[in-house]
């Protein structure tokens, strides 16, 4: 199943794999079990995950870091792009309010949060 992510730098509709729900117990130190989990892209991302939700700290530069492999990973899940197309595709310009908003859906589809309801016309 697949999600689309409005648009990417060059204006088209960009589609991204939709995130698997997965819970575990998780045993704290205390030896109280907890509920653990979310969204998952499967375990070669948990721990990017893990640094976007802020579980695990990193520099704001790594947070960056981790957004893009993870956009070039899961897009080249679906399509078959050079790197030049990729980072064509994929460019934060801060400030600008349209890569914002860019920037913005792709951080939601990135860690799991379904796109927000387009309004009916």
């Amino acid at each position: 199943m697949f999600w689309v992510v409005s648009r990417l730098a060059d204006g088209q509709d960009w589609t991204f794999p939709k995130p698997r729900i997965r819970f575990q117990p998780k045993i704290g130190a205390d030896g109280r079990v907890e509920v653990g989990g979310g969204p998952s892209f499967g375990p070669e991302f948990d721990e990017k995950l893990d640094v976007l939700y802020g579980v695990t700290e990193a520099e704001p530069v790594e947070q960056l870091r981790v957004k893009f492999e993870m956009a070039v990973r899961l897009l080249s899940a679906n399509y078959e792009l050079t790197a030049e197309q990729l980072g064509d595709l994929i460019v934060l310009e801060p400030g600008d309010e349209a890569s914002d908003e860019r920037w913005d859906q792709l951080s939601r589809a990135l860690m799991g949060i379904a796109p927000k309801p387009s309004p009916a016309t």
